[in-house]
């Protein structure tokens, strides 16, 4: 009979401490479901935000995006790469490129394979005239995302840019094999064989463009380029000339040679003026445009200009290959296809 109390006592003390431990284990398994809870919540707030935010910017709406970037400055989002990515995609839109860039390598670091950063830290370095900064950043996105069109087009305008042409071509072809009609891809292609000589392959991707689009001006004023390399047709070559604003300078040289042949030579001296003053204007720019300054009578007008250019001449060629260089780097600025990247 004594036996019974202690045996009793014994019990109770067992089940009250198994309650305790079951107890516990179900307010730390609650706890860690609660925080799980609030970790989706988090980054399902970051991506709502994220999206309103990245639209706002395609749409230049640059007000509404710093209103919901206010939504997300709390030090919960300061983990993630997102949060990052959208800084430095806001720093981007106001052309703060340091910035921007800081953000993205964040970003990038705390997800390396995150490809929107990527390809936004490439146009950042393509912003700043550092095409080989641009060529590395976009290979690494191509191995993240290897199926985007626009991330081979872009790669292969810094190719392009750097001038290796063969690696453009293949970056370029690569594009074209995931969207077939893209006809940026077609332009820097025509452009890279008509600087290689490869005429025949240039007025294939000329023509495989305007059979689509006919009024395609970059498309046309290159096809007027393939014509007069091909068939010595000056009359011809103009009339696929349809904004002189569009040219870019191996096409002035070209349509300028053909209003000279055609004695056209007040519009050939207008057009070729810029070319005939610029540090990488060669011997043959310089002897052409004192003949058509002759031909206008302009003899006084030839006289200083060629007094310029041997003075010019003179001077430091490192100069003419500078002014070269920010001259591709601006044209390859306004082949980029440009987009913010949604990721949801």
């Amino acid at each position: 009979m004594n036996l019974k109390f202690p045996l009793i006592s014994i019990l109770t003390f067992v089940l009250l401490i198994l309650q305790f431990i079951f107890t516990s284990y179900l307010t730390a398994e609650e706890e860690f479901i609660i925080s799980q809870t609030d970790l989706i919540q988090q980054k399902i707030e970051l991506e709502n935000v994220g999206r309103k935010i990245i639209n706002a910017l395609r749409y230049s709406k640059f007000s509404l995006a710093d209103q919901e970037w206010k939504k997300i400055q709390n030090d919960i989002y300061k983990n993630e790469a997102e949060y990052y990515y959208l800084a430095g995609a806001i720093g981007y839109s106001r052309l703060e490129w340091p910035e921007a860039k800081d953000h993205l390598l964040r970003a990038l670091a705390l997800e390396p394979n995150h490809e929107a950063a990527s390809y936004l830290l490439g146009m950042i370095y393509a912003q700043e005239d550092n095409w080989q900064s641009a060529k590395n950043t976009w290979i690494e996105t191509n191995k993240i995302s290897p199926y985007n069109p626009f991330y081979h087009f872009n790669l292969g305008v810094a190719y392009f840019t750097l001038g290796d042409y063969d690696r453009a071509i293949a970056s370029l072809l690569k594009s074209l094999e995931y969207k077939p009609n893209y006809s940026e891809a077609k332009i820097i292609l025509a452009k890279i064989y008509l600087e290689t000589g490869e005429f025949l392959n240039a007025r294939q991707e000329i023509e495989s463009i305007l059979e689509l689009d006919p009024k395609n001006q970059l498309a046309s004023h290159l096809y007027g380029r393939v014509i007069f390399e091909i068939e010595k047709d000056p009359k011809k070559a103009l009339t696929y000339l349809k904004n002189e604003k569009l040219l870019g300078w191996r096409e002035k040289k070209v349509y300028a040679k053909c209003l000279f042949e055609v004695r056209r030579w007040r519009e050939a001296e207008a057009l070729f003026r810029t070319i005939a003053f610029s540090p990488f204007a060669d011997e043959y720019d310089q002897s052409f445009y004192l003949n058509l300054l002759l031909n206008l009578g302009l003899e006084e007008k030839a006289n200083d200009f060629f007094h310029f250019s041997q003075k010019k001449n003179r001077n430091d060629s490192s100069i003419a290959e500078a002014y070269r260089n920010l001259l591709s780097s601006r044209e390859g600025k306004t082949l980029l296809y440009h987009y913010f990247k949604m990721r949801y």
